[in-house]
């Protein structure tokens, strides 16, 4: 399978290294420095779990042309630039499946807008992690014999068809764990349900991990702002999608909270796989954040802590905005 990844941040990285170690037909699309440095460099990720530096070398181009053939291209962007890019994608006629890989609220219809929905699948890749000391750190394993991370795939019914499982099996190949959803639109809002208030409670903390461990007030109000996040995608017709952690949120024992919780901020894996992403997530989460808060109204629900936590990315976001301007 022919695959070009779109999109050079962390994630695109992340992927077109497993793939290309894995000996796939991978190219990966980069603009501007990032397309010099990878160049010149090549793509090297430190593993969150081993400190090892890994590396590879792929073919690279700066554009998606016209008359390009790939099998699949994997669109691995914040959400606002995947719509964005949905023009030049729709230019190219020979492309066979779109897969759009990462965040999102608003399910598969703004896509289907731009391309033809035979064409479109949406995901998420299980992995976290971000830059620590202008090294990219990814942690995509819990430990050394587990799979290298995990992507969660989904189709605009529902139905495993023929080419998900093509898509599936490229994944597979490079050692990583592949979850096929019925209700992939689903999926994505809960994640947004826990990714909101996880992101938020760490930058109102100032974006310190081991602070929100040991802040008991604050563990309790990441459980109020997912379950505040639930109720709304219960009221929306989503209860049947439920996560398993969601039953935490709702049936553990208010005293339980802070040492459950507190274990989760304080490991050094979460801070990998999610303090580095919560530092770095600020613009797209405000994006996700209103197109959950259009959901919110339809259901009549109020979401007071949630919101809060989402004006934190917002401070945060824009004090670090002005921190690097200065």
């Amino acid at each position: 399978m022919k695959t070009l990844i779109y999109g050079a941040g962390p994630l695109g990285q992340w992927l077109a290294l497993r793939l290309a170690n894995a000996g796939s037909d991978v190219t990966l699309l980069a603009r501007g420095r990032t397309f010099e440095q990878l160049d010149r460099d090549g793509i090297a990720i430190v593993d969150g779990l081993t400190g090892e530096r890994m590396t590879a070398t792929v073919p690279l181009v700066r554009r998606l042309e016209p008359e390009d053939r790939f099998d699949l291209v994997v669109v691995a962007m914040r959400r606002s630039s995947r719509i964005a890019v949905c023009p030049a994608l729709a230019r190219n006629r020979h492309v066979k499946s779109f897969l759009f890989l990462g965040n999102d609220v608003d399910g598969f219809h703004r896509y289907l807008d731009l391309l033809p929905k035979d064409k479109v699948l949406l995901g998420f890749p299980g992995v976290g992690g971000g830059w620590r000391n202008d090294e990219l750190v990814v942690m995509d394993r819990e430990n050394a014999d587990g799979p290298l991370g995990e992507v969660y795939l989904g189709e605009l019914n529902g139905v495993k068809r023929q080419r998900t499982r093509l898509v599936g099996r490229l994944f597979s190949s490079a050692g990583i764990k592949v979850n096929y959803e019925n209700d992939i639109d689903g999926w994505l809002k809960y994640h947004f349900a826990f990714m909101a208030p996880t992101a938020g409670i760490v930058l109102e903390q100032g974006g310190d991990m081991k602070a929100v461990a040991k802040d008991k007030n604050a563990i309790h109000r990441y459980c109020r702002a997912c379950r505040e996040a639930g109720n709304v995608l219960h009221r929306a017709g989503y209860r049947r999608r439920q996560p398993a952690i969601f039953n935490l949120y709702y049936w553990l024992p208010r005293w339980l909270e802070p040492v459950v919780f507190g274990k989760f901020f304080g490991s050094s894996a979460s801070e990998i796989r999610f303090g580095l992403h919560a530092r770095t997530v600020g613009t797209e989460l405000l994006e996700l954040a209103e197109d959950f808060r259009d959901l919110t109204m339809h259901t009549a629900l109020t979401t007071p802590t949630l919101n809060d936590l989402v004006e934190s990315v917002r401070s945060y976001d824009s004090v670090v905005g002005a921190e690097e301007v200065a």
